[in-house]
């Protein structure tokens, strides 16, 4: 950070900011490569993001549990104390909506694995078809 300091900066515009962007750029004096983006990319990539965070909202809702868990353990062992096991969170005592969530999680952790497994691509053809499809014959010629 600071004066002299390296880095890369995206900015992400929509064609119709493209002009607003290249004055900003120009009063900055500094220039950006023009990256043009695939909406079907940006699309796949909120997804993945979506399941992502569903899994790292339950990974923190069990982390507290646990912890809530461990110092209670700690301290009634301090005391001598015995306890209900009916006491310590678990799945099983969980309110129904945590419940949920849970599973909800998992399985998002299912379908962002299948995901993960595959890399993002673009479409390569239109919504319709048709055999005289100039892109549909530039990729059976490539096959």
């Amino acid at each position: 950070m600071g004066e002299g300091a390296i880095g890369v900066s995206v900015s992400l515009i929509a064609p119709a900011e493209d002009k607003a962007q290249k004055k900003i750029t120009e009063s900055l004096n500094v220039t950006f490569s023009k990256v043009l983006l695939d909406g079907r990319l940006l699309s796949s990539s909120q997804e993945r993001t979506n399941l992502a965070s569903k899994i790292i909202a339950v990974n923190e809702m069990q982390e507290k549990a646990n912890s809530h868990n461990r110092w209670f353990l700690e301290k009634a062992k301090e005391a001598e104390l015995d306890i209900d096991e009916d006491l310590i969170e678990d799945e099983s005592n969980r309110p129904e909506k945590e419940q949920q969530q849970i599973l909800e999680a998992k399985k998002a952790r299912i379908r962002l694995a299948s995901l993960l497994a595959q890399p993002m691509k673009t479409q390569k053809f239109g919504k319709f078809l048709s055999t005289n499809s100039a892109a549909l014959q530039n990729e059976l010629k490539q096959s």
